[in-house]
């Protein structure tokens, strides 16, 4: 079975959740060819929040989204010109809630791996296709125990070249990971 089919029958058919169960929603975009890459994005520097992080793409969610779905999409298409229309939505995860109290429903999909994607300059400095099998390998995650609110949590994170890959969207990649692949990591959360 290859690695798309996988996540289709493992992710395929999860329910998205309603609407007013998210303030926002990200989308974990997989390239559709034979070593799917995954895309990010790389907040910009002079943004308010989460400046020069690497995040999915995604955003709050507005008044007139019809769901979640369309949340995602309406956010990946104004932060890094994804046309809606190519994007194979196959799945929701479970949803997250950042250290900030932001709860985030992340939004499973493939897309064409030929697409040429730019970032909106005022939201981000780059996009990134990252091989999903980076992600596979155990010996590519770290995972730093901090103290927050006063308790003690686990924080994932992947290096890739000078950035990292931490934090809610390593926590939501991991989630993809053991939907579909099994693989499982314990956090302290």
């Amino acid at each position: 079975m290859s690695v798309l089919q996988r996540v289709r029958e493992r992710v395929g058919g999860s329910v998205v959740p309603a609407l007013e169960e998210a303030d926002a929603a990200v989308l974990l975009a997989l390239t559709a060819q034979p070593a799917p890459e995954l895309i990010l994005t790389l907040r910009a520097a002079h943004m308010s929040t989460h400046p020069g992080e690497v995040a999915f793409p995604g955003g709050r969610r507005d008044r007139e989204d019809r769901d979640l779905i369309h949340t995602a999409l309406r956010e990946s298409h104004e932060e890094i010109a994804l046309d809606p229309a190519c994007v194979e939505v196959v799945g929701a995860l479970r949803g997250r809630t950042s250290r900030f109290g932001v709860r985030v429903c992340p939004v499973v999909a493939v897309v064409p791996a030929d697409l040429q994607l730019e970032p909106n300059r005022a939201e981000l400095d780059e996009v990134y296709r990252i091989p999903l099998a980076h992600f596979l390998l155990r010996e590519n995650l770290r995972i730093d125990r901090v103290l927050h609110q006063g308790r003690e949590m686990d924080v994932p994170w992947y290096p890739w070249g000078e950035r990292q890959v931490w934090g809610l969207t390593a926590v939501m990649l991991l989630d993809l990971l053991e939907a579909a692949f099994d693989f499982h990591v314990e956090l302290r959360r």
